[in-house]
């Protein structure tokens, strides 16, 4: 029994559980990206004033889960610096349109983003954004109040988007899962009129960051992953009737 309950712990079963955090999400969407994105979707252009650089830090987060971490982790929340992540090490929540998008529309389209297609449209949009921040927001509420597990993790490994622990890519693992089932929470809000008519594969073209977990899984690790955020998404009735036969 002793070695069972060290094995559930350390896959972080006992953890897994969607974090109430939609006040604080909305917060941060509606303080730094709100404006951004419907000035965009008005004018179709990202121009220089778009997506600036700001700062703020987690003592302005409201929710209960958001408040405990707080009390013992506060971190510095950094905003469109480039890429999202969450550092323990430096204490540091990044939350950010993807770089690599606005550099792409600005290099090949002028700017222009209604000559963009595809992923490129679905990074700019509040869905994305929202999920973004729930998925950053979860790492750290989950590693401060669940002794630090994501910490010990990343101490004996590089911090990096890419990294393998114990030779499973981080984005297939249990702790990102448990992120990328927020990314999935923020999609549903969005979709929830046809959820139930979307297979999982569309459900994966909905959002950037899945699509590209989805795509550069080697096959093995896939497979695995499809099913455990499947069962994931049926603990939290987010399973569309559709989704599990594809």
């Amino acid at each position: 029994m002793k070695q069972l309950i060290k094995r559930i712990l350390r896959e972080g079963l006992l953890t897994e559980k969607l974090t109430n955090i939609d006040e604080d999400v909305n917060l941060l969407y509606t303080s730094f990206f709100e404006y951004d994105v419907k000035k965009l979707e008005k004018t179709g252009l990202i121009t220089n004033d778009l997506f600036l650089v700001n700062e703020t830090n987690t003592s302005i987060l409201k929710t209960e889960d958001c408040v405990k971490a707080n009390e013992s982790n506060n971190c510095v929340i950094l905003i469109n610096e480039g890429s999202n992540f969450y550092k323990p090490s430096t204490k540091k929540i990044s939350i950010s349109v993807n770089d690599d998008a606005i550099n792409y529309v600005k290099d090949y389209f002028g700017g222009d983003l209604t000559q963009g297609e595809g992923l490129i449209l679905k990074e700019f949009t509040e869905e994305k954004i929202k999920g973004s921040i729930h998925h950053e927001l979860v790492h750290w509420i989950d590693d401060t109040l669940n002794n630090r597990h994501l910490s010990k993790r990343l101490n004996k490994t590089a911090e990096a988007g890419t990294l393998d622990l114990n030779n499973i890519p981080v984005n297939s693992t249990k702790f990102e899962i448990q992120a990328q089932i927020h990314n999935i929470k923020q999609l549903y809000n969005k979709h929830s009129d046809i959820w139930d008519t979307l297979s999982f594969e569309d459900m994966i073209k909905y959002s950037p960051p899945l699509n590209t977990v989805f795509k550069n899984l080697p096959k093995v690790f896939k497979t695995r992953w499809i099913r455990d955020l499947k069962t994931r998404m049926y603990r939290e009735n987010l399973l569309g009737k559709n989704m599990n036969n594809s």
